[in-house]
C-alpha cells in the first residue's frame, strides 16, 4: 500500500522529513563543537526556522493567531514541546553520540503512550505495551553492556537523554486538551517557533550574553543553518503529510529518523553502530512498528463501531 500511486509522494516526503530530522542531530554536533555557544546555537537555529515559517504563512493565509488562548498554547508548546527538547539535544551534542540522541528521540512515540494512559485520554492495549517494552529494551542495550557506548562514562547522560522523549510526550498528550479549534498546524508551528526564539533569545542574553551567528566562524555558520533548514524541511513535510496520507501515515517517519539519524552520524563522523547499538535499534523499530499497528487497529476497530 505505501508504494501505490496515492502514496508515493507522501512516501518520498516521509523519507525527505525524517532524512532532514536525523540529520539534526550530526549538525548540533557540528556546531557545539565548532564553538558555537549551548543557547546561543538552539537561538539561531530556531530563529532561522521562524525567519522561514512566518512570511510562508502570511502567503499560506495561516498567520499566527493572537489571542489568548493561542498564545497560551504557543507558550506551553514552545517551552515543553520545541524549546525544551533543543536545548536538550544541543546540551547532549558534544556528550552523546549523534546515533544514541537518535534512539532517545525515537522513544517518543513510547513515551506519548505511557503518559497518555496515566492521564486516561487513550485505553490500554497490550499490543502497545509490548511496543513500549521493546523501546525501552533498546535503551537497555545502550545503557547496560560496556560496548554499547563509546564511553561508559555516558550512562548518565543516556539516562538525561530520556528527558527528550519525556519532553515532547508531555507536549503531545497536554496540547490536544489545550488546542483551539480555530488553529491549523502551519499557523500553530509558525507562532511556537516564533515564540520559541523569543524565549530562547531570553535565555541565550541571560546565560551566554548576545551571540553572533557568526561566533564561531564558518565552522558554527554552515551547520546552524542547516539545522534551521532541517526543522523547515521537516515541519513542510509534516503539513503536506497530514494533508494527502494522514497522521497515521505520518508516524512511520520515526522509522527514517532511526535510520537517518544513525546513518548520518555514520556518513559524517565515522561512528559504526556495534552490534549493541544494532540490537537496540531493532528493539525500537519493532517497537515502533506494533505500536503503529496498535494504533491502527484501534482506529479501525473505532470506524468499525461508529
Amino acid at each position: 500500500m505505501i508504494f501505490s500511486s496515492g502514496l508515493a509522494f507522501p512516501t518520498f516526503l516521509l523519507v525527505l522529513g525524517g532524512a532532514a530530522y536525523g540529520s539534526l542531530f550530526s549538525a548540533n554536533k557540528l556546531a557545539i563543537d565548532a564553538g558555537m555557544p549551548f543557547f546561543g546555537y538552539a537561538f539561531w537555529q530556531i530563529l532561522i526556522s521562524a525567519a522561514v515559517m512566518l512570511p510562508l504563512s502570511v502567503v499560506m493565509r495561516s498567520p499566527p493567531k493572537l489571542k489568548l488562548r493561542h498564545l497560551r498554547v504557543y507558550g506551553f508548546v514552545a517551552t515543553v514541546g520545541l524549546s525544551g527538547p533543543t536545548l536538550i539535544v544541543v546540551f547532549l551534542a558534544d556528550k552523546l553520540e549523534p546515533a544514541v540522541i537518535t534512539l532517545a528521540a525515537a522513544l517518543i512515540a513510547s513515551a506519548t503512550y505511557l503518559l497518555a494512559l496515566a492521564v486516561r485520554s487513550e485505553s490500554f492495549r497490550w499490543l502497545s505495551l509490548l511496543g513500549v517494552a521493546f523501546g525501552f529494551a533498546g535503551v537497555l542495550f545502550i545503557v547496560l553492556p560496556e560496548q554499547g557506548l563509546s564511553d561508559p562514562a555516558a550512562v548518565g547522560w543516556v539516562l538525561f537523554a530520556l528527558l527528550l522523549p519525556a519532553s515532547a510526550a508531555a507536549n503531545n498528550v497536554f496540547t490536544a486538551e489545550m488546542m483551539p479549534s480555530d488553529v491549523n498546524s502551519l499557523s500553530l508551528t509558525t507562532g511556537l517557533m516564533t515564540v520559541s526564539a523569543l524565549l530562547l533569545l531570553i535565555i541565550m542574553l541571560a546565560i551566554d550574553g548576545p551571540v553572533a551567528l557568526t561566533h564561531a566562524g564558518f565552522a558554527g555558520v554552515w551547520p546552524t543553518l542547516w539545522a534551521g533548514a532541517a526543522i523547515v524541511v521537516t515541519y513542510l513535510c509534516f503539513f503536506e503529510i497530514l494533508r494527502r496520507a494522514g497522521g497515521l501515515f505520518f508516524a512511520q517517519l520515526n522509522y527514517v529518523v532511526v535510520a537517518a539519524g544513525v546513518l548520518w552520524a555514520y556518513i559524517i563522523f565515522g561512528h559504526e553502530p556495534n552490534i549493541w547499538l544494532w540490537a537496540a535499534i531493532v528493539a525500537i523499530a519493532f517497537g515502533l512498528s506494533v505500536m503503529n499497528y496498535s494504533k491502527a487497529k484501534a482506529v479501525r476497530e473505532a470506524e468499525n463501531v461508529s
